[in-house]
């Protein structure tokens, strides 16, 4: 990249040198851990996360006769995530105790 990043100017850049620096970032703090995911033969590419968004929010937030307000899409979205990753006791736990509050005695 820092070939390209020499022989760039203006705008782009200004785009490679922040593009280089991510990646640099996520390299440092580990994310990029490539090499392990192709171990485990897990998928690299983006094709299972635009699947999952299809299925979570067009198929279950898009539909006839739903409607959403943007908030509560949000929320909705949220809730399903919790669901999906089997955190939903944990979840509510920690909203139902959030309302109990200590007895002063």
């Amino acid at each position: 990249m820092d070939e390209f990043i020499s022989g760039a100017s203006g705008e782009r850049l200004k785009i490679l040198v922040r593009e280089r620096n991510y990646i640099l970032k996520a390299y440092r703090r580990r994310l990029l851990k490539y090499n392990e995911v192709a171990t485990k033969k897990l998928p690299l590419g983006s094709g299972a996360v635009e699947s999952l968004i299809r299925q979570v929010v067009n198929l279950r937030m898009k539909g006839n006769s739903k409607f959403w307000l943007q908030d509560n899409a949000g929320i909705m979205l949220h809730l399903r995530c919790q669901w999906i990753a089997k955190s939903w006791d944990n979840f509510s736990d920690s909203i139902f105790n959030s309302f109990i509050k200590p007895q002063s005695g």
